[in-house]
């Protein structure tokens, strides 16, 4: 088979996987795949992202540099911008290209619904915009981030204006002042309150400032949001909608702020015995994750170098999450140093996490454990079907006490937490399939944010 005759739907896929330049310069290998250029499915995500859609100028003091050329972007727009169903605006360094491009396609919403379009984009059900956060050293102040605002809040929010029917929105790290996140979300409200679907709003304050909206949203199935942008309110109006999936995303941007008292969190839990709580720690920070009295949290991820198990942590875990856990697991190669003793390490703990949380099913340990302390674990989790743990952390040990909850298996303990094989051959056994230690570089291809 030649390259030309290579059927569509391989045509597609390899378009699919090209930026825009790379697609145009594809195109002109043949006339199929110039034809193949503008079908349908190749256009539906456009991703804009930096050196896209720029021409070269010279400017003063001679130098060439690279700007956004909106008659391009117009001749994007008038080929294929009926095609897409995601727009995708990917962080960016020119904040002048990101201002152009949300103007031009502001533009061209307008002067469609000029010409007597209803629908200037039929398509369109996704807008995910993330705008590139700058942390700079402040002298006396120390750091401080600079988000967004001003000349590019107005443009984002004017093509948020006129993006009606949207299915799934999500708007990352804006970190906007108080003023400026109070009507951030109104014009969504209006134009797709009955259709938004899924919702991702992450750090768009640099304060605690709760987004009400987010529970006005009735048809909302799942809510990716910052525990600085919900309190009470929030937490009450979210039992009157249909949401399902409530995930709690904390990273290195988010601001200090107050869980949502354990009343509200039992209340909601009480109106929507279906909702799913999720917490997740990600990024290069060195900050507790925001534990939720009360609330019916399915799943915990710690996925930061910086993270430490702590024991008054699991404690908490213990004596809210009992009845509804069933995920926990710490991810990445950690970079701060653990203690070896057993006093000082959080076998026990987890231990009592295992036993306690009758629903756990999914245990990722990073942290220095004992291989006694897997062994025990393997015994007591009934429910456990997914367990990873990171090799180069565990200890060739039996240091457990011999009390009444060992007496019966403390010899074999004692005799197979000698060996690594022999404890991932008892640990197979109680699985019930076959089980190993993992690497590091096997560790860290383990993820298990899918959000």
């Amino acid at each position: 088979m030649k390259w030309e005759d290579l059927p569509d739907i391989v045509l597609e896929q390899i378009y699919q996987m090209l930026d825009i330049t790379h697609r145009y310069n594809a195109s002109m290998v043949c006339r199929h795949w110039h034809e193949a250029f503008y079908a349908p499915r190749i256009w539906e995500t456009f991703i804009f992202k930096e050196n896209m859609l720029q021409r070269k100028k010279f400017m003063p003091y001679g130098s060439w540099q690279y700007q956004f050329n909106p008659y391009l972007a117009q001749t994007v727009l008038r080929k294929v911008a009926h095609h897409w169903k995601r727009l995708v605006i990917e962080p960016m360094t020119s904040f002048y290209n990101l201002h152009e491009f949300l103007t031009v396609v502001s533009a061209y919403i307008d002067l469609c619904l000029q010409n007597g379009e209803e629908f200037p984009l039929p398509r369109l059900k996704c807008f995910k915009f993330r705008f590139a956060c700058q942390q700079h050293l402040g002298g006396n102040r120390g750091k401080f981030v600079i988000g967004t605002g001003g000349k590019i809040l107005r443009t984002l929010q004017e093509l948020m204006q006129r993006l009606r029917g949207l299915q799934e929105l999500q708007l990352t790290h804006l970190l906007l002042e108080m003023h400026e996140a109070l009507q951030l979300l109104d014009d969504t409200l209006a134009n797709s309150g009955d259709t938004l679907r899924t919702l991702r709003v992450i750090d768009c304050a640099k304060v605690p400032h709760p987004f009400l909206h987010v529970g006005l949203f009735f048809n909302l199935r799942k809510l990716i949001i910052s525990p600085n942008h919900v309190d009470e309110d929030v937490v009450h109006l979210l039992g009157f909608t249909r949401v399902r999936l409530v995930v709690l995303y904390q990273d290195a941007y988010t601001c200090r702020c107050r869980a949502a008292p354990g009343h509200a969190w039992r209340d909601m839990r009480a109106r929507a015995p279906a909702v799913r709580i999720e917490l997740v720690l990600t990024g290069a920070t060195r900050s507790d994750m925001l534990l939720q009295e009360g609330a019916p949290v399915r799943s915990i991820l710690y996925d930061t170098k910086y993270s430490v198990m702590k024991l008054n942590t699991l404690m908490f875990i213990v004596d809210n999450y009992a009845s509804t856990l069933e995920v926990f697991a710490h991810q990445q190669i950690p970079r701060v140093h653990r203690p070896k003793s057993f006093q000082d390490r959080p076998d026990s703990n987890l231990l009592s996490l295992v036993r306690t949380c009758v629903r756990l099913h999914t245990l990722v340990i990073r942290e220095r454990v004992s291989t006694c302390t897997l062994l025990i674990i393997a015994v007591f989790a009934e429910r456990l079907q997914h367990f990873f743990v990171r090799r180069n952390a565990v200890i060739l040990r039996c240091d457990w006490p011999s009390g009444p909850m060992l007496t019966e298996c403390y010899a074999w303990l004692k005799e197979t937490s000698r060996s690594y094989e022999l404890v991932e051959q008892e640990v197979s056994k109680k699985l019930n399939k076959p089980w190993k230690l993992l690497s590091d570089p096997e560790f860290k291809q383990l993820s298990l944010i899918t959000i």
